[in-house]
């Protein structure tokens, strides 16, 4: 606080502040009087001239006698009164026309005619000129900043450059299941993980990337776009081009399946796979198509639980659901209690061929120890797999004598008998009950798509029948008052097409191929073939998405997160639309989201 008497000096910025605010003022207050006045009319040229001249005259005499001390002005100043006229006349036009198109204009009536005059104005074609000769110049970049214009597009293409080979490499990574990161993220130390390891390597035989690395180590860049941030942004942005192409599919084809089965990964955490499958009827020939959604951790495992998960997901990829001909799903058996009939296999197929080298090389060794096994072993697993009788060891008991009833018999069962009842009959059980079940699900689906799934029994039944299955598939694909078909009118297509049929179409799917080609002549049974292949058997690729999940999340990557895990999975599975994405859609995306971020070195 200054002391008392003493009067406190406004610093520089509050001055400016205050002269700012004063000028603001002044301009907004400015013209405020002329709504209390009369507009006059757009004046002539020739009160222009008169009124013009009178104050050129004014000023040329306070030029030559600023203090009006002289009375004959010719005798002071001679002018050329031609060359006075014609100048005059000039900037009287001038003055005109720039009033003119400066005040508003309410003649709407001419307005035709306006346009036509200021169209062969001078001012227009001066304007008109002058914005033709700089689209000239910036299409020969001859401009007046060609130079800085050259710098600009020099490091634009060095970053697209650089993005382009970080991209590739990401999906390279994606693809084959590799991990990114390591111990650090420094670039050139060690143990600093496969991404950052390829991009040392490529900088060794690459111009663009090497010095990329260099003004990184020189530190005339920070935002290089090798940090795990940016790792996460280029799988997110990839795996997003392909949900994409894989939400055009489904919704060309409009009719979908869901299928659904779960497994626990590493982390102990509980996945439900979601895959859809559709009929592609924009490729050539049509195809089944199976795409895998994404991995969701699943926490109620109830039936409405799991419906909701779905319809959450459905509404998510702007899918609908009364779209869904199909579901299919395994559960596995933490979920649903007791035995499923499952394939156990410890190897990948890929590896069948180093089992076959240790017989092929060492069998002398091999039926040596299968003879000693023979002898010596008491597993019943490994005997059974040796095709030697399971003898059950009789144990030894101590004798209670307990006292018996009358309507008691005698309840100590052998070891044979006890493994026979309470393992081997309920195994059998287990089995019979899943193997029946499967077989009623196939034989609804025979029933009601049956006619159309077998063309020999389509040409050969009769119309009758042929009316009755198509009233019963109607029935079936009804919901409500709508239908996706009518059963008279699939009657009447499946007669003519029976007898329009080539003989080389013996399939389904080639039925749909020539629908194709007739398109619109077949509504009822376009649409019929194509929920016929819709719909699921068996969930074969949900257990191959399991596959994946356990290379992408392994026990030294246990902690990734699910976004991440999403977006590398759909890059591992759906690796043949990787291949279709175009580098300039992901980098022009990539540069609107971090144009922000981008330092260019001067």
């Amino acid at each position: 606080m200054p002391p008392l008497g003493i009067k406190k000096e406004p610093h520089g910025c509050d001055k400016r502040k205050l002269q700012k605010r004063r000028e603001e003022l002044v301009r907004s207050q400015a013209n405020s009087l002329l709504r209390y006045m009369k507009k006059p009319e757009n004046p002539t040229i020739s009160e222009v001239i008169n009124s013009d001249g009178n104050n050129n005259q004014q000023e040329r005499a306070d030029e030559v006698d600023p203090e009006n001390k002289v009375d004959n002005l010719d005798e002071v100043v001679q002018v050329d009164e031609n060359e006075f006229e014609n100048k005059q006349q000039e900037q009287a036009e001038v003055v005109f026309e720039k009033k003119k198109t400066t005040s508003v204009y309410n003649d709407w009536r001419n307005l035709s005619k306006r346009l036509e005059e200021h169209e062969g104005s001078h001012d227009h074609i001066i304007c008109m000129t002058r914005w033709t000769e700089l689209e000239s110049r910036l299409q020969n970049k001859t401009t007046i900043d060609k130079y800085v214009q050259q710098e600009i597009n020099k490091e634009k293409i060095h970053w697209r450059e650089v993005l382009v080979r970080i991209i590739a490499l990401v999906k390279t990574l994606a693809k084959n299941n590799l991990a990114f990161r390591g111990e650090n993220k420094k670039i050139g130390e060690d143990r600093n993980g496969n991404f950052l390891s390829f991009i040392e390597m490529i900088a060794e035989f690459d111009v663009v990337m090497r010095e990329h690395i260099r003004k990184i180590g020189a530190g005339e860049i920070y935002s290089h776009y090798l940090s795990p941030k940016i790792q996460n942004e280029l799988i997110s942005m990839l795996a997003q081009e392909i949900r994409l192409m894989i939400m055009k599919t489904i919704r060309a084809s409009k009719y979908f399946s869901i299928i659904l089965d779960c497994t626990p990964d590493i982390s102990h955490k509980e996945q439900m796979t979601i895959l859809i499958r559709c009929v592609d009827i924009s490729s050539t020939p049509i195809k089944v198509e199976e795409f895998f959604l994404k991995f969701l951790e699943v926490n109620d495992k109830t039936g409405e639980g799991l419906f909701s998960t779905i319809q959450e997901v459905l509404i998510d990829m702007e899918l609908e659901i009364d779209d869904v001909r199909g579901h299919g799903w395994d559960i596995f058996k933490e979920m649903v209690k007791g035995l499923t009939l499952k394939s156990l296999s410890q190897t990948r197929w890929e590896s069948h061929l180093e089992s076959v080298k240790a017989i092929r090389f060492q069998t002398p060794e091999i039926r040596d120890a299968l003879l000693y096994l023979a002898e010596k072993t008491d597993d019943p697993k490994t005997r059974k797999a040796m095709d030697i009788e399971a003898e059950f060891p009789v144990k030894k008991k101590k004798i209670i004598r307990r006292k018996k009833h009358f309507d008691h018999g005698n309840m100590e069962l052998s070891t044979e008998e006890d493994f026979r009842i309470n393992y081997f009959l309920t195994l059998i059980d287990q089995a019979l009950i899943s193997l029946e079940s499967r077989f009623e699900q196939f034989q609804r689906y025979e029933q009601t798509f049956g006619f159309l799934f077998d063309l020999q029994k389509l040409i050969s039944t009769n119309d009758e029948n042929l009316m009755a299955s198509c009233v019963n598939l109607e029935s079936s694909l009804k919901h409500g008052e709508h239908s996706d078909i009518d059963g008279a009118d699939l009657f009447m297509e499946l007669k003519v097409l029976r007898e329009v049929l080539p003989n080389e179409v013996t399939k389904p799917i080639e039925v749909l191929d020539f629908l194709k080609r007739v398109e619109g002549c077949y509504p009822n049974t376009w649409i019929s073939f194509r929920i016929l292949l819709t719909i699921p058997v068996s969930v074969a690729s949900a257990e191959r998405s399991f596959s994946k999940l356990k290379l992408i999340k392994n026990y030294l990557r246990s902690t990734m997160s699910q976004d991440r895990l999403n977006g590398l999975a759909i890059l591992s599975i759906e690796r043949a639309m990787l291949e279709k994405i175009d580098y300039a859609t992901v980098m022009d995306d990539f540069a609107g989201k971090n144009a922000s971020r981008i330092i260019f070195t001067q």
